[in-house]
């Protein structure tokens, strides 16, 4: 079919729209049988004009970018196909309905996938391409025909690269037999997506069947997100979701800042939308001022989680504060209650010169005007006849707790209104009572889980977090593994209520050592048993080790009874059943430090950590070790 007759087609597809008009003037049966056969020509020329374009292969493809949310980078493109410009079929939407009707399905999606591999030029060995195809699809023996396969060789691809995403919106009515079809495409090393999750038939049970290596959340859920708890509610359950099964979130539609600062905040793996960018051919490039603020979002997130790594505390009530319109006091009532209406808030702040005259709730507001008379009373008056004149205001600077103190002793009537935050008595945010407690929940869970339970000093999980923290940042550390000698030997002889005494005795001294030789922002840690660890400044690494191991020497002598500390050692048996002589419990450091060294992995300050404790442990007596090494440059 030559090309000028989809220009004739676009004519007769609108001229049928026209007469679909006229026929509304018509008696109902007469207008009736035209309706019915006009459907029928266009039914039919659409079908033609289908046929046409899979023949000629008059498929357009454009590609939007997936972005890594840790990095910015792009992990991958979505191919999307697109009809003829001058076609009634260029939108996919209509493209793919027809095709569904015609039962054109199949080839269709065909050539789709055959366009999107040929036109792709720019897809880096690390980088996914993900096809979209309809679960009917899937089933067809037609598609286990390895023309995909065999498209990607010819390109220099593998089967690694390519993501087969499945949409949603089709009911998958036969999952056990669905599974075993998609099998065959596993086994060649394709990967899965579950697409539109959330927005279609049975999301979690596609989910909980399929097992997908990626579950794309619909844009439904993530519109708005950043200023809807129940979305995100729902979205960290789809975050869990996926971490169970080995999976990864990509959220799609995302169309504004606030939205992709959420995403991030909640851990999200990978996203695309407009704001990233548009899909285009050739593949767009994700703005330098886009990644730029991906890159920002999470330096104060680490930066968050930082302070947490200190023994859990300092997170202050301005890092977790959340945008709210703002209005004047002479704003009228009905004006406030457009804004409820238009936006998903629950509060609206009152300023003058960037300072919080008042507050708005919006069922203080429709209190107001639900009582006799309120409408005529109050719906063409200011705001601040009705707003809260005294709302709870605390500074950024206060730490959750004290604010959860301050805000639950409030009025029964006021406790789940906004706080407002203000820094130098200047509006910065709000923080919602949901918000407060779900971040002290969070807090402590943190505190719970990566606490030693003997010691309360943070566990491997903070530990790890400071190190990579430092280790990124590049700034200068040093780090101090303390190893108690002989300490199995005291347990077996005193046994391990006596034992859990010097562990915590020993962990009361470092930190009594540090309040002394230390610095503020020094970090102790507990790694397990009888090892422990400090993070300091280079500079004051040494001094510090030598007086831990003078204050320790001196100080666990009365663990001991009288007679084995006058011998200086006591006696055990040894696995052989032989009595041993075993030198009273001292304190191996092994120093490492960025003095000599950097380090570009947390890793690499373990290892080296590992040779130097085993050189200190070579001596009878407490001592500390420092790996004065160069790195050899290479």
């Amino acid at each position: 079919m030559p090309a000028y007759l989809s220009k004739h087609i676009l004519n007769f597809y609108h001229k049928t729209k026209k007469q679909e008009k006229i026929t509304m003037s018509l008696p109902d049966e007469a207008a009736a049988e035209i309706a019915v056969q006009l459907r029928d020509n266009q039914t039919k020329v659409l079908k033609d004009e289908l046929e046409w374009i899979i023949l000629e292969k008059e498929i357009f493809p454009v590609y939007q970018p997936i972005v890594d949310l840790k990095t910015g980078d792009i992990m991958g493109y979505e191919a999307l196909s697109r009809g003829p410009a001058n076609s009634p079929l260029y939108s996919p939407l209509e493209l793919f309905r027809v095709a569904q009707d015609s039962g054109l399905l199949f080839p269709l999606e065909q050539v789709c996938r055959e366009k999107a591999i040929q036109n792709i030029h720019l897809l880096k060995s690390y980088q996914q391409l993900f096809l979209n195809i309809n679960a009917d699809v899937v089933k067809d023996p037609h598609f286990r025909g390895g023309i995909t396969k065999l498209l990607i060789q010819q390109k220099g691809f593998l089967p690694q690269q390519i993501t087969f995403e499945i949409t949603e919106r089709t009911a998958i009515r036969d999952f056990n037999n669905f599974s075993r079809s998609l099998y065959h495409y596993r086994e060649q090393g394709y990967s899965i997506a579950i697409d539109d999750a959330g927005a279609g038939y049975s999301s979690l049970q596609a989910i909980v069947e399929l097992r997908p290596a990626y579950i794309k959340i619909d844009m439904s859920i993530v519109q708005d997100i950043d200023r809807n708890p129940l979305k995100q509610a729902i979205l960290e359950a789809m975050v869990q979701l996926a971490a169970m099964i080995n999976g990864k979130i990509i959220a799609e539609g995302i169309e504004k800042p606030a939205e992709l600062a959420m995403l991030i905040k909640m851990g999200v793996h990978y996203a695309q939308g407009y704001y990233l960018a548009r899909p285009a051919n050739p593949p767009p490039p994700v703005p330098p001022e886009v990644k730029e603020f991906i890159m920002d979002v999470n330096m104060e997130n680490e930066k968050l989680k930082a302070k947490i790594t200190q023994q859990g505390f300092g997170v202050t009530i301005g890092e977790i504060v959340e945008p709210v319109p703002t209005v004047g006091k002479g704003i009228l009532v009905r004006d406030a209650e457009t804004i409820f209406n238009q936006t998903q808030v629950n509060g609206i702040v009152v300023l003058e010169d960037r300072h919080p005259l008042g507050l708005l709730m919006k069922y203080k507001l429709y209190f107001h005007l639900g009582t006799n008379y309120g409408v005529s009373l109050y719906y063409r008056r200011p705001v601040e006849l009705v707003m809260d004149k005294f709302p709870l205001i605390v500074n950024a600077d206060l730490p959750l707790e004290a604010v959860s103190q301050i805000a639950m002793s409030r009025e029964e009537y006021n406790l789940y209104d906004y706080i407002i935050v203000v820094q130098d008595d200047i509006y910065v945010g709000v923080v919602s009572i949901m918000n407060l407690l779900n971040n002290i929940t969070k807090l402590q869970i943190r505190r719970a889980h990566n606490a030693n339970p003997l010691t309360g000093l943070p566990g491997n999980l903070l530990i790890e977090d400071r190190l990579k923290e430092l280790v990124t940042n590049k700034a200068p550390f040093a780090v101090l593994y303390l190893d108690l000698n002989n300490f199995k030997a005291f347990n077996d002889k005193y046994g391990f209520e006596h034992g859990d005494k010097v562990l915590l005795f020993t962990a009361q001294l470092i930190s009594r050592c540090l309040a002394i030789s230390g610095g503020t922002n020094d970090f102790i840690g507990h790694i397990g048993g009888d090892d422990f660890i400090i993070i300091t400044r280079p500079e004051r690494a040494c001094a510090l080790a030598q007086a831990i191991i003078e204050q320790f020497d001196t100080d666990i002598l009365p663990f001991y009874q009288p007679e084995d500390r006058e011998k200086g050692y006591i006696e055990v048996k040894n696995r052989r059943g032989q009595w041993e002589q075993i030198p009273i419990v001292g304190v191996s450091i092994a120093i490492v430090s960025t003095a000599n060294r950097p380090f570009s992995n947390y890793l690499e300050i373990g290892e080296i950590a590992a040779e130097l404790k085993k050189l200190a442990k070579e001596q009878p007596c407490s001592n500390y070790v420092m790996d004065k090494r160069q790195q050899i440059q290479k």
